[in-house]
């Protein structure tokens, strides 16, 4: 056990190792601009990450704490009993009219009060996990990949607390703080790409040849889709800890992951089915090139000149060429840019994935 606790710590690792490297590498791109520019970065990223975490974390830490899952079957009524009363004093089921009146304090009765619920835990799981399967998918850092998680994954966790009315114990947060961690790591890492070939390559399958870069657009969704499943992985564990009233070991907590990537699928399933309507009729039209410099004819231009200015200065560093040249390809088409930048991490990551 010793063994395989050292195995997972050396794999986190090399987790957070490359995860700093993509903190270096936008640092240096910013910096290639203008020093300046680098630390304003540093900058903007602390006050905004900070606002966005500190504060749901204060808001959690107010909450109530609630009566979290046991293990002592002869308590299992007396868990159910409290949170039927906490459930009284719910806002959400206050505001939706729920008759507290008739239900009874059993098993049955707390059955119903969680039905109530499901609408909006459904609700706030779609919310967030499309908002990290969309930014991460556009983001071109690995770095800015784990802010998002990060700061995504405190503000479900809140509102699903205050959905609940209550927190989990101070123990129980700890756990959840270390799975939104994990998630960070991984995500940021861009260490995962086998989602690529299991899901959107089959979901898109031929449609996609008449595309210039259709192997960086799936990059893309790939990298978004591992992230929304880590993303729905935390969801459901919080959830888990919030409704569950018994469990013989915290394994039961922990959804299987066909579960977690069945979810997501189905909570991303409405942007999916838009990006494969828009990529399908980019392919019958064979004319993927033609349609970005038709909509787009200034971000066309201004891209040929800064590739010229890029190939023919000699006053250009190394590093302002290759940010040149990156400018020019966010001009001419800024999703295949952030798109070819997730699969040039994959494959710069590839050792990583053999760890596994």
């Amino acid at each position: 056990m010793k063994l395989w606790k050292r195995f997972v710590l050396f794999i986190f690792i090399v987790f957070a190792y490359l995860l700093i490297k993509e903190f270096l590498v936008l640092f240096q791109a910013a910096k290639s601009v203008h020093p300046a520019a680098a630390y304003t970065l540093v900058a903007v990223l602390l006050i905004l990450t900070g606002y966005f975490i500190l504060v749901p974390l204060v808001s959690i830490i107010r909450l109530p704490k609630t009566y979290g899952p046991t293990r002592n079957p002869d308590q299992i009524q007396t868990i159910i009993e409290k949170r039927i009363k906490r459930f009284q004093k719910n806002p959400y089921l206050s505001r939706q009219g729920f008759d507290f009146n008739s239900i009874t304090p059993d098993r049955a009765g707390y059955d119903r009060a969680i039905e109530a619920l499901q609408p909006a835990v459904k609700k706030l799981h779609k919310r967030y996990v499309t908002q990290v399967f969309y930014t991460t998918a556009i983001a071109q850092n690995g770095f800015l990949d784990a802010v998002f998680i990060l700061v995504l994954s405190v503000n479900l966790i809140r509102d699903l607390f205050v959905l609940y009315h209550g927190r989990v114990s101070g123990r129980d947060l700890a756990v959840i703080g270390r799975l939104v961690f994990q998630s960070m790591l991984i995500g940021g890492s861009e260490g995962v790409e086998y989602a690529m070939d299991e899901v959107f390559s089959k979901l898109f399958s031929g449609s996609m040849k008449g595309i210039p870069f259709a192997s960086k657009v799936l990059g893309s969704l790939a990298d978004g889709f591992v992230n929304a499943a880590l993303m729905t992985r935390t969801a459901l564990i919080t959830q888990s800890y919030c409704e569950m009233v018994f469990i013989e070991s915290d394994r039961a907590l922990y959804p299987a992951y066909k579960t977690v990537t069945s979810a997501t699928r189905i909570l991303i399933s409405d942007l999916v089915d838009r990006i494969g309507d828009e990529v399908r009729s980019m392919a019958r039209r064979k004319a993927g090139e033609a349609v970005l410099v038709t909509v787009n004819p200034v971000g066309y231009i201004i891209s040929k000149a800064m590739n010229r200015m890029a190939d023919g200065s000699e006053t250009l560093s190394p590093q302002q060429r290759e940010w040149m040249r990156e400018t020019s390809d966010v001009a001419y088409n800024p999703f295949g840019f952030l798109a070819g930048k997730v699969r040039g991490l994959f494959r710069k990551d590839r050792e990583t994935l053999d760890l596994f």
